[in-house]
């Protein structure tokens, strides 16, 4: 292994070593889906949380779908176009993100529909798999490193992580998704930010290792 990859390596353990040694941060308990809350641990400084979209991640968005319709030639029709946003920001519960980097944690739930069967383990393995597929298939995504294993969420039946580094639009971009399933609802958590503050990434981590799912009857 490259003298130069090693040192990189130790660096960001480092970080994020040294990131998760400042909590105690304060628990947030947040409403996910029907009977079904989440607590996560979040930095009181840096990081805000809310149900909506921040208005720089609508912006990104925005920009991102617009670039896609154009590399498709397809027409961009601004009402159509925001209204697609819109429908996709709305499927995720919470946001916690940087206001001042621009990284951003979405978090979604999604309950199974009347009559659906949960999935198999190797069924979110593969959606996993098939999450990293699709970022490599992205409009203006290059350079794409990625790992997919199987973690460990408290309160989670399975989840499995996608951990990428890669260039956007010739910006370096770091992400990590959980996919997974616990009780009656598949979970997605997508962490991305694009490296202009070298805190986010090590402190996203910790809160996602903080992670701890509840059902109502749990509680």
């Amino acid at each position: 292994m490259p003298r130069r990859f090693v040192r990189l390596l130790l660096i960001l353990s480092l970080l994020f070593l040294c990131a998760c040694a400042k909590r105690p941060w304060p628990d947030h308990v947040l409403d996910v889906s029907p009977g079904r809350t989440l607590t996560i641990r979040i930095p009181p400084e840096r990081w805000q949380n809310s149900p909506q979209a921040p208005v720089f991640l609508i912006e990104e968005m925005t920009e991102h779908l617009a670039h896609d319709l154009e590399a498709h030639d397809k027409k961009v029709d601004e009402a159509a176009l925001q209204a697609a946003v819109d429908k996709r920001l709305a499927a995720n519960e919470h946001y916690i993100f940087n206001p001042v980097s621009g990284a951003h944690l979405d978090i979604d739930f999604s309950p199974l529909a009347a009559g659906e069967s949960a999935p198999s383990r190797s069924m979110v393995a593969d959606s996993t798999r098939f999450a990293a597929q699709s970022l490599i298939s992205e409009e203006g995504v290059t350079e794409v490193s990625q790992r997919v294993r199987r973690v460990r969420v408290k309160g989670a039946d399975y989840a499995y992580s996608l951990d990428a580094a890669y260039r956007k639009h010739d910006v370096p971009t770091r992400f990590y998704g959980l996919i997974g399933f616990a009780g009656d609802a598949w979970f997605f958590f997508y962490y991305t930010d694009s490296g202009k503050d070298p805190e986010d990434y090590p402190e996203a981590r910790c809160m996602l290792r903080s992670l701890r799912l509840l059902s109502a009857a749990s509680r």
